[in-house]
C-alpha cells in the first residue's frame, strides 16, 4: 500500500476556506440554521475535520488506484 506525500498546509487551506465561506453563507443566508445571523460553531467544526479526513482518504485511495491523485492534495507551494 503506498501512502502519498500530503501537503496538510494545503489541505488545511481548503479546508479554512470551505469552512469560511459555509459560515458566511449561514451568518448572511441563514443556510443551514434556522435563520440568518446565526452561526453553527460545532457544524463548522464537524464540517472542517471531515473535510480534512476525507481529502487524506481520496489521496490514499487514488494513490492505490489508477485513479488520478487531485493536484491540490499533494502539490508542495512553490
Amino acid at each position: 500500500m503506498q501512502v502519498p506525500k500530503i501537503s496538510f498546509k494545503n489541505v488545511f487551506g481548503s479546508a479554512a476556506v470551505v469552512v469560511l465561506v459555509i459560515g458566511l453563507l449561514q451568518y448572511f443566508g441563514g443556510i443551514m440554521v434556522e435563520s440568518s445571523g446565526q452561526v453553527d460553531v460545532t457544524g463548522l467544526a464537524t464540517i472542517g475535520v471531515l473535510f480534512v479526513i476525507f481529502s487524506a482518504l481520496i489521496a490514499v485511495v487514488t494513490a492505490n488506484t489508477p485513479l488520478p491523485t487531485p493536484d491540490w492534495v499533494t502539490r508542495t507551494d512553490r
